[in-house]
């Protein structure tokens, strides 16, 4: 009888929440232990940090202001993660239903990729149900092969190289080329290799009844091998932060599986060409003026992926690339039309870039000067230090189990460790590449390849394991260190070998693949 009275009197003073929004009560406890969380990791990270600058003043030290310098950053991007995904916005699964139906228009890019992935691809686009719909196949590979394709299945063939124009601005020149011969109110934009389920664009559209929707992005998905070696699937951004992008309208375009109001384009004047690839830049100056972007956190499509850690090294390449080319030349700090919130989110994906790109290269060479000359902070304050910095590591972890609940944060983690070397290339590249001043774009076509050809990529992560796996024996038969130091600065050590070694055993392996996810088997690739 307790029990029921308890139960009525929690689901009435549920529905007396003032909260309007869908999945808002469902998610608040969460919210409110991830808060709880983060309080007592910031204030616990303020004290560790206070101690920290103390010795680094008192030894006047490189390395240990380096390193001072690298905690801080690492609890200033916390703080951001905090305050950026403690909210997010849900929607329902169908989407908003009702009113007129716009036109829609359906781009479908292809730059050489295989032809029977085209035509997985373009027979899905067949059976969409919607309409009125039109369909237009932009080539800029110029293929006779999916010229007869488009026109057997009666859609549009549009190609700029057949019609003799150029390849400028590559995927974004090819987008608006396609705007140029279409007319459709709301434009739907899929990769090559992206296949649409039957009710993509109904479930999406009617959100175009909201004023000033400038596009509707919907949840990535893609065909992975077992275990995910490279977290293609990446469901800290699409499952977290999309989610609180969407509570700000910060929404990020992910260029396939979005669909965009013509109008909105029309008053940019077309996809932007600023950067390498068009979807971040072109939702980036959308809401600077004043439009509105909406995430739908369901999957509606399932793509390709990079098969190799050479693809994914090229892929986050030219992502880290465009967001740092805005970070520099761009910054959200000082973007006209954009409200705090927005500045904000921008600038946590940039942070994170930035972080592993340049803050943890200092945690890993730092514990090689103290194996080379024998000075550390460490030197006399190891209890104190395992102390605040366990109790820090401990409360940072629960504030990432409810942040990114039900997700592998570990596993981003490790990620932008083992992306240091392509993050760090990427943004000294970003300050190369001024405004009107790109590099070509390459595109990531499905090949398999052999992973022994990933080697060249994990020269900086070999180089740093041979180190740290050398170096503390050198130190100990040379005396260059006390065994003291020596031993504690191996657990340093220790964390370098774990992280960077598993990218290097990942990169170098054979994927294993399920009948059910294997690519090649799904686009008759292979019999």
């Amino acid at each position: 009888m307790f029990a029921q009275v308890a139960k009525y009197l929690w689901a009435d003073w549920r529905r007396q929440l003032p909260y309007r929004r869908f999945g808002d009560v469902e998610d608040r406890p969460r919210r409110l232990r991830a808060q709880v969380a983060a309080c007592l990791t910031l204030l616990t990270g303020s004290l560790y940090l206070l101690w920290l600058a103390h010795q680094a003043y008192s030894r006047h030290d490189l390395p240990a202001y380096l390193f001072f310098l690298a905690e801080g950053l690492a609890l200033a991007l916390l703080l951001s993660l905090s305050v950026d995904v403690s909210r997010r916005r849900y929607h329902q699964p169908q989407g908003l239903p009702g009113g007129p139906c716009p036109s829609v228009d359906v781009f479908v890019t292809c730059c050489g990729e295989p032809l029977e992935v085209i035509r997985t691809t373009l027979t899905a686009v067949k059976n969409l149900h919607y309409q009125p719909l039109a369909v237009y196949v932009l080539d800029d590979g110029g293929s006779p092969a999916v010229a007869e394709l488009a026109a057997a299945l009666d859609l549009h063939y549009c190609s700029r190289p057949r019609q003799g124009l150029g390849l400028s601005d590559t995927k974004s020149g090819n987008l608006n080329f396609g705007l140029e011969n279409s007319q459709g109110e709301v434009i739907l934009v899929l990769d090559a290799d992206q296949v649409p389920q039957p009710d993509l664009i109904s479930r999406l559209v009617g959100f175009f009844q909201l004023p000033r929707v400038a596009y509707v992005q919907s949840q990535q998905s893609f065909w992975l091998p077992d275990n995910d070696p490279f977290f293609n699937r990446d469901t800290i951004f699409y499952e977290t932060i999309q989610l609180s992008n969407d509570a700000v309208n910060a929404v990020v375009s992910c260029g396939s599986g979005v669909l965009y109001r013509r109008q909105a384009l029309e008053e940019l004047g077309g996809f932007a060409t600023w950067n390498l690839v068009e979807d971040l830049t072109t939702s980036y100056e959308l809401l600077s003026r004043g439009w509105k972007g909406i995430y739908f956190p369901y999957v509606l499509s399932r793509g390709l992926a990079p098969e190799t850690f050479r693809g994914v090294c090229r892929q986050r390449f030219q992502w880290c690339l465009d967001t740092m080319r805005l970070f520099f030349w761009d910054n959200p700090l000082l973007k006209p039309g954009l409200t705090p919130a927005q500045r904000l989110h921008f600038l946590i994906v940039m942070f994170a870039y930035l972080f592993s790109g340049l803050v943890l290269p200092i945690f890993y060479l730092v514990p090689l000067y103290s194996y080379v000359f024998g000075q550390s902070f460490l030197l006399g304050q190891e209890w104190h230090y395992a102390l605040l910095r366990g109790l820090y590591l401990a409360l940072t972890i629960l504030t990432f189990h409810y942040l990114f609940h039900r997700q592998d944060a570990l596993k981003q983690f490790k990620v932008l460790c083992g992306l240091f070397p392509i993050y760090l290339a990427a943004i000294v590249a970003a300050v190369w590449y001024y405004p009107g001043h790109k590099p070509a774009y390459r595109v990531n076509n499905l090949s398999a390849g052999s992973p022994h050809r990933n080697w060249p990529f994990f020269l900086p992560h070999l180089a740093l394991i041979a180190l740290h796996l050398s170096l503390p024996f050198l130190s100990l038969h040379y005396d260059w260190a006390t065994p003291r130091l020596i031993a504690t600065n191996a657990l340093f050590s220790a964390f370098t070998i774990w992280v960077l070694g598993e990218t290097v055993i990942l990169g170098l392996g054979h994927l294993r693949w399920s009948a059910a996810m294997n690519p090649r088997l799904i686009y008759g690739l292979e019999s």
